[in-house]
């Protein structure tokens, strides 16, 4: 048998398994109740027709319904609820269809419900589900699309806007269906069963079914657009023309992500100043994260013509039966094209509008107004997201005619423009990959050079100041007991007259060979950081020392605490010394190190191993990483997954935007530390004593500064897992980090897991869900965000 024969042979072999394989996998697909019954289909490349596989029952429908049905797992009493729930609503859905049979020129003949079936599929069968349905009206046919053991509203608005993609959709632009979900089922309560009742019928009223002016695109009982666009309870019926241009809302996809990014970007302006919330507090109903998502989603385009039938005397306290002077009934049905509840709002902070009224730039900058509506819909939906000239909302918010203006003239980036012309107080501090192509680092051939990356700041307002620390290092630097230094200096705000001072000062130094890198805008301090991490691309064996000539953390107003010369003189000695020369044991030392609030050094400034800096992220790519990832770390903390009870957060604790130069040097899971301060009980240790170094490996003088936090406090805090498995200072928001930056954590060996509270068992989590482990450890002590 020849060669090419035996390969044909295995290969043939190898292809039956394989087909073996697949066809199990397939089949098992297949069999699952949670599977989507598109799935299979879409991962071969085909997409059937909704129609034709799941809801052909619609086509001889007059009445088309999607169900969200929960029925609890367990307990009896739940269970029994769950059921009286689909009962009644089962009943509402009969009532309504006699009163359109005997309605003038009505096509409802029959009706259909699609449902799906969330929980418990023992408790209340396809079969008994179809038999209340018929008995309930003739013409009423109930049709499950799917079981699953966990989900939420989201699987069955999804199967709407499928539906509306359906031929008959297609082909029929005023078809309208009906969304209904079973709400009490989850939490039995006395005014959830109220405002399910409500709800339900005010989506099934025949003037919601065939409004009486057909331009409007989604009814339900009340509509609001404080402090979201929304029908609150998300009971509703909709022109399918109108829900196909919705974002999908397909669990975890991409409305779902995308709505949570409008939001992480108001936080993170609002954290810089630009806009701000006023109207109300942090709140995930109003700003829809987790479960409220869903209630947002059918009114998140801007070109939504909404109407509703309640009169406008019904507010929330009526719908939730607690207004004991007031009870709903037929009298408060009254059919109006909305919004017309332009000053009503759901909650919120008490007297906060009339805070407002009398300040237009706060109205500008009010995000429950247009700003945050305009963030939603541009991410959501981009150019498709910009309201029409005539629309709604120019004319119903504050400060609309304004924002028209703005958006006429630069469409989706509107919003941009704004943040670009309020002169917001970040920017970056990193040069362009362009201008570090032009940087030229030698390759380190004598081991006996240090060689020194020093960055040279001058603020507007403390020249003087900033000069006089530049002398006070140079002073340092001389000093006879130091070998050969090869120093690249960048210097950013100095005038003609500063950089020709410091180009003196090189000279009259002859153990320090001075290469100036670059003289960069005023803001641009991070050069010489950038041109260390080059070097060490190309010498991994070399040891580099970051120097820089101010003190990071403080306001540019206080110039005395930015250029302290004193302590900014002895952490240069510090990173210089021979005892804070990197090691095995060792790869990164500065003057002293604390894990709080982030890894770093004191003064930032440091000594390293090449090998360990060649690990790190470049600089302007490890910015935008860290700007977003502080995003996500503001909307946890809305969503309970992470707290800031140490230290709240702000943009230097997060290291957002210049900031992140900071944060940069101990970013890495291979992150092993040591100082060289004295282990003194001053709060300053930076005394003429620090000049006897106490070399060892780090931490080892408390978890942060402690000027910055209260010890026994924090000591305290550590012990109450509750509290510090949320702790976004402690592992929550570290593991978050190294995954996004490094997508790793630590080894097993590295001092953190012994070091954070509950370290082992982030360690265990880790290993078997990777960045999951965050939010599954969050759940231990978070509660789930909302349940209906």
């Amino acid at each position: 048998m020849s060669q090419t024969t035996k390969a044909h042979g295995r290969l043939r072999r190898v292809l039956a398994i394989a087909l073996v394989f697949v066809a199990t996998a397939l089949a098992h697909i297949y069999s699952s109740s949670r599977a989507h019954a598109t799935f299979i289909p879409a991962i071969l490349g085909v997409v059937p027709s909704p129609v034709a596989t799941q809801y052909g029952a619609a086509d001889s429908a007059g009445l088309i319904i999607f169900y969200n049905l929960y029925i609890p797992p367990e307990g009896e009493a739940g269970i029994a609820n769950a059921i009286n729930v689909i009962e009644e609503q089962i009943g509402q859905i009969s009532d309504e269809m006699k009163k359109l049979e005997v309605g003038r020129n009505n096509a409802t003949k029959s009706a259909v419900v699609f449902y799906n079936l969330i929980g418990n599929e023992d408790s209340f069968t396809q079969e008994q589900m179809s038999n209340l349905c018929r008995q309930s009206h003739p013409n009423l046919d109930c049709q499950m699309l799917r079981y699953y053991s966990e989900a939420g509203e989201a699987v069955t608005l999804q199967d709407v806007h499928d539906f509306c993609h359906a031929d008959r959709a297609m082909q029929d632009d005023s078809l309208r269906v009906v969304y209904l979900h079973s709400k009490g089922s989850y939490h039995s309560q006395k005014e959830n069963h109220i405002w399910r009742r409500i709800m339900t019928s005010a989506s099934l009223h025949p003037q919601c079914l065939r409004p009486p002016d057909d331009s409007c695109d989604v009814c339900g009982a009340q509509f609001y657009i404080k402090y979201a666009i929304m029908f609150p309870g998300n009971m509703w019926t909709a022109k399918c023309s109108y829900v196909r241009k919705l974002v999908p809302p397909n669990d975890g996809g991409r409305y779902e992500r995308l709505k949570r990014e409008s939001i992480k970007k108001f936080l993170f302006l609002r954290m810089w100043g630009v806009l701000d919330a006023t109207l109300d507090s942090d709140n995930v109903e109003h700003f829809g994260l987790g479960r409220y998502a869903w209630e947002h989603w059918v009114a998140s385009l801007p070109s939504i013509k909404p109407c509703e039938i309640h009169t406008t005397d019904v507010g929330p306290m009526i719908l939730l039966g607690k207004d004991h002077g007031k009870e709903f009934g037929p009298e408060h049905y009254k059919f109006g094209m909305a919004p017309q509840r332009i000053e009503h709002n759901l909650g919120g902070r008490r007297q906060a509008r009339l805070r407002l009224e009398a300040n237009p730039d706060r109205q500008f900058k009010e995000y429950y107004y247009l700003p945050g509506n305009l963030l939603k819909w541009f991410t959501l939906y981009g150019s498709d997201g910009v309201p029409d000239e005539d629309s709604w909302v120019w004319r119903d918010f504050p400060a609309g005619q304004k924002w028209k203006e703005l958006v006429s003239l630069h469409k989706e980036r509107a919003v941009d423009v704004m943040v670009q012309n309020s002169s917001p107080r970040y920017h970056s501090i990193y040069p362009s990959a362009e201008v570090l192509r032009g940087v030229n680092v030698t390759v380190d051939n004598h081991p006996d050079t240090i060689n020194v990356f020093y960055q040279i700041y001058v603020t507007n307002n403390g020249r003087d100041q900033a000069m006089k620390a530049v002398e006070a290092q140079f002073e340092v630097l001389g000093r006879g007991q130091y070998q050969k230094i090869r120093m690249y200096v960048s210097f950013s705000g100095a005038s003609r007259q500063d950089a020709e001072t410091i180009i003196s000062l090189c000279r009259g130094q002859p153990n320090i060979e001075c290469r100036h890198v670059k003289s960069e805008e005023d803001k641009m301090y991070g050069m010489a950081l950038s041109t260390l991490k080059i070097f060490c691309g190309s010498n991994p064996a070399s040891r580099v020392v970051y120097l820089s000539n101010y003190l990071p953390g403080f306001s540019e107003n206080h110039v005395d605490k930015i250029y302290d010369t004193r302590q900014i003189q002895t952490m240069t000695v510090s990173v210089l010394s021979e005892a804070c020369t990197p090691s095995e044991r060792c790869n990164v030392c500065g003057i002293s190190f604390y894990p709080l609030p982030f890894l770093g050094f004191s003064g930032n400034m440091f000594s390293a191993s090449c090998r360990y800096v060649d690990t790190l992220l470049p600089l302007d790519r490890f910015e935008k990483e860290m700007n977003s990832i502080a995003g996500d770390a503001l909307v946890g903390k809305v969503t309970e997954e992470y707290t800031d009870a140490l230290f709240r957060f702000n943009s230097r604790m997060l290291g957002s935007y210049q900031h992140s130069i900071e944060h940069w040097i101990g970013s890495s899971p291979d992150l092993r530390p040591c100082d060289v301060a004295p282990l003194t009980q001053t709060n300053e240790p930076y005394q003429e004593a620090a000049l006897s170094m106490n070399a060892g490996e780090a931490p080892r003088r408390g978890s942060a500064h402690p000027t910055s936090i209260d010890p026994e406090k924090e000591e305290k805090f550590r012990r109450n897992r509750q509290a510090a498995l949320r702790e976004y200072y402690y592992l929550s928001g570290n593991t978050l980090r190294w995954l996004r930056l490094y997508e790793r954590v630590p080894d097993d060996s590295s001092w953190v897991w012994s070091y954070y509270p509950d370290g082992q068992l982030w360690r265990a989590a880790l290993k078997t869900s990777g960045l999951d482990a965050v939010n599954e450890l969050s759940k231990l002590v978070s509660p789930t965000i909302g349940e209906t």
